[in-house]
């Protein structure tokens, strides 16, 4: 029996999808698709050529720039500074922002503790 492989929606793709997340990859179709598995949307189908795959499952923090217009609730209230980078938990897929470059982060909301993938930003 062939390992799972994951896949993460490429830059340009970013609908029901989360940025940075790494998703099972439950399908792979003769005319270039990959169907993943989204907890909360159930089994979705995409291009092969929106995604990166790959064999293991994830083990660090995806790091996450933001693009395109923000929007007031992520910050920027007077005296405070705009947020544009946040982490995805490899564990929960819970964004999460943070200050600095740390090393490691712990999800707030699964309490695992992971390394940052600090070589490849989304």
């Amino acid at each position: 029996m062939a390992s799972r492989r994951w896949a993460r929606i490429t830059d340009s793709v970013a609908d029901i999808l989360r940025r940075g997340a790494w998703y099972p990859i439950l399908e792979e179709t003769a005319d270039g698709h990959v169907v993943v598995d989204v907890r909360s949307h159930g089994r979705v189908r995409l291009s092969r050529s929106d995604v990166t795959i790959r064999q293991q499952p994830p083990d660090q923090w995806s790091v996450v720039t933001r693009t395109g217009v923000l929007r007031p609730t992520l910050g920027g209230q007077q005296g405070n500074d705009v947020v544009t980078t946040y982490g995805v938990c490899p564990h929960c897929l819970e964004r999460q922002e943070f200050s600095g470059k740390p090393a490691r982060l712990k999800c707030s909301r699964c309490g695992q503790e992971s390394a940052v993938e600090w070589s490849e930003t989304c």
